[in-house]
């Protein structure tokens, strides 16, 4: 501890002092408001930025959410047309093979019967053939037997 008594100059340097401690304070305390007005300031305003950013971007999600939606109902109605057409277009595709499948069986019964009628007309032709083939086998095997009986009963005439 001091011993010593202080005078009245030095207790006037001190509140002087003292004094001069508190004006810096004051001052840096002005500062120190002030920077804090202008920080918050600064922040309101970014904060307001991003405030707008983020309205924004929610506009643009609500836009693009409808948008999305708008292209799913055009996409679903554009398959079902398509679906419809290829549904009629099978369809049709199915009906011209049903009639030229029978067309086709129509015109294969046809040609069966005709070659049916063919072979049993050719049929008919090989027995007259074979008949005939048959009457001159004949006719020839009694000639050569009236031929050499001839020669051998009648071998001077």
């Amino acid at each position: 501890m001091m011993s010593e008594a202080a005078t009245q100059s030095e207790l006037s340097l001190v509140l002087a002092e003292v004094r001069a401690m508190r004006a810096e304070i004051q001052s840096m305390d002005k500062k120190l408001d002030i920077h804090i007005a202008t920080t918050n300031e600064k922040f309101n305003t970014v904060e307001e930025k991003f405030n707008k950013v983020e309205e924004k971007l929610n506009a643009v999600r609500t836009e693009l959410k409808t948008e999305i939606q708008s292209v799913r109902t055009e996409l679903k109605t554009e398959i079902q047309s398509v679906r419809t057409e290829l549904k009629t277009e099978i369809q049709s595709v199915r009906t011209e093979l049903k009639t030229e499948i029978q067309s086709v069986r129509t015109e294969l019964t046809t040609e069966i019967q005709t070659l049916d009628e063919k072979f049993s007309d050719l049929s008919d032709r090989q027995k007259v053939v074979d008949s005939r083939l048959w009457g001159f086998i004949v006719a020839l095997v009694g000639a050569i037997v009236a031929y050499l009986v001839k020669l051998s009963f009648f071998d001077k005439v």
